[in-house]
């Protein structure tokens, strides 16, 4: 053996298989082949007595000793491939624990003279199989549609280790134990299948769960609603709205709003309290080019409604949707009063609507909303006008309001002293030069502060509605002792600070003034 057979053997952890038998007595040489492409070949034994008797190999992949009609001298096999053979290789003879006889085989011959290496050792029963080539090709290893190149199978003969096709298959040789490489080889391919059959599980669940609605929004998709035109879309989107059904509403829409906070069979049912929706009537209208607007009228609390929806058929299933189909509500200016809309607590800059009928409400105990509370949505992408709504007291709170200020008032009014808070603070040296004495300080109000102090108007806070502001009070008169110029008396301060403005965090369950 070569020390190319050697490596080989090294390497691949069996010995090659020896050069196949089949070719005519004298096959001339074949072109070179490529370096990577052939493997060294083994040394083999000489021929048995009787060619015709092929065995199967101890360990596979050899191949069995010869098959019939096979030349009674075949030429030996390449001393150290890739170079081209001398001379072609001879027959191997049978090696031990061979059968008599081989079974009927199925896998067509080599090519005269080729030696093809199997890239892995096949598992019984791949070995070689022998017998009368297949698709009417020659026999005794003639070469099939011209000469093949060596190595190269024939006219798309299976490869050497092939699974072999329904037959009789060459005697099993003894079994060998798996290598580490192999372990390591079917561990790893158990691993890849589970991992694929979990992320094939999961992607169908998500597939499933993707195409239960049509369009991203509120709380997860909604069931698609089926209308096979536009008007019918428009007619059963308008009558499960009157009749207070949230849901099959929804699935007229392409695209649900992204807040569903309003678009509820409850708010819905507090919308036909206010303004039932009634006489709905949409004429028949047929998608030509898978668009559509459809007119509709209806009757909302009596009053008569006109409005124009814009339909489609997008997939071109026939199954026809309305874009957009509702409106909206801004709740800013009423951040922190514990806005109500239709009895639902929203938290929210905008919030969207169906058509119909919303009062706005707070569930603050000291507030109450005035102005329009109720707004109407008849048109898709309609926004709703609150500008007239205003946070206000309740006519209870406006009273606390009022004696809160009025006491934090008269508190600094009485006050003798240079600081006496609500805005009325006195200098020790007023701005001539004069001194005035701490503790001496005498304060009072007109009538027309107190008259302004009885009536005080609470106006909430645009930025934080729930701190409530005063009205601009006055400037109360002002006495004390005092020192100009070495000289000691009674003076009266004119232009005195004037009380500052109040406010009053009327949500808090302390409510104090505090004064700018």
């Amino acid at each position: 053996m070569s020390d190319n057979d050697d490596r080989a053997e090294d390497k691949q952890g069996t010995p090659p298989l020896p050069a196949f038998p089949g070719a005519p007595a004298q096959p001339e040489a074949p072109d070179a082949p490529d370096a990577q492409q052939v493997p060294p070949a083994p040394e083999t034994p000489k021929a048995p007595d009787v060619p015709q008797a092929p065995s199967a190999p101890v360990t596979p992949p050899q191949a069995p000793a010869a098959p019939p009609q096979a030349p009674s001298a075949p030429p030996q096999a390449p001393a150290a491939p890739p170079h081209a053979p001398s001379a072609p290789p001879q027959a191997p003879a049978a090696p031990p624990q061979a059968p008599s006889a081989p079974q009927a085989p199925q896998q067509p011959p080599y090519a005269g003279g080729q030696y093809v290496p199997p890239s892995a050792p096949p598992q019984a029963p791949g070995a070689p199989q022998y017998g009368a080539p297949q698709n009417g090709a020659p026999q005794n290893g003639a070469p099939q549609n011209g000469a093949p190149q060596y190595g190269a199978p024939q006219n798309g003969a299976p490869q050497y280790g092939a699974q072999p096709t329904a037959g009789y298959a060459a005697p099993k040789g003894p079994k060998r134990k798996l290598g580490t490489g192999a372990l390591i080889g079917i561990i790893g391919g158990a691993i890849l299948v589970v991992v694929l059959l979990v992320v094939g599980v999961v992607f169908g669940i998500s597939r499933i769960g993707g195409m239960a609605g049509g369009g991203g929004g509120g709380g997860g998709e909604e069931p698609k609603a089926q209308a096979s035109s536009p008007s019918d879309a428009v007619t059963d989107y308008l009558t499960a709205i009157a009749d207070g059904d949230a849901k099959t509403a929804l699935g007229y829409l392409s695209s649900p709003p992204n807040d569903s906070t309003l678009l509820t069979d409850e708010a819905l049912a507090a919308s036909a309290e206010l303004a039932p929706i009634t006489e709905i009537d949409v004429p028949e209208t047929k998608g030509e080019s898978g668009s559509a607007d459809v007119t509709a009228t209806y009757m909302l609390n009596g009053e008569p409604i006109t409005t124009t929806f814009s339909t489609s058929d997008y997939d071109d299933d026939g199954k026809w949707e309305i874009s957009g189909g509702t409106g909206s509500i801004y709740t800013e200016p009423f951040d922190g009063l514990g806005l109500t809309i239709n009895g639902v607590e929203v938290d929210a800059e905008s919030v969207e609507v169906f058509p119909g009928t919303y009062e706005l409400a707070t569930s603050l105990k000291n507030f109450t909303l005035s102005g329009p509370t109720t707004v109407t949505i008849t048109e898709p992408y309609e926004s709703a006008d609150t500008s007239q709504i205003k946070p206000a007291l309740t006519e209870e709170a406006l009273q606390q309001f009022r004696g809160l200020v009025r006491a934090a008032v008269d508190a600094c009014i009485a006050s003798t002293t240079l600081a006496a808070g609500c805005g009325i603070d006195l200098p020790a040296t007023i701005s001539d030069g004069t001194q005035l004495a701490d503790g001496t300080i005498t304060r009072s109000l007109s009538a027309d502060s107190n008259a302004t102090l009885d009536s005080l108007e609470a106006t909430p806070s645009y930025d934080n509605p729930t701190l409530v502001e005063g009205e601009y009070i006055g400037s109360p008169s002002v006495e004390a002792d005092c020192t100009k110029d070495g000289a000691t008396g009674r003076c009266s301060i004119y232009f005195a600070p004037a009380l500052g403005t109040p406010s009053v965090d009327m949500a808090s369950d302390n409510p104090v003034v505090n004064w700018d």
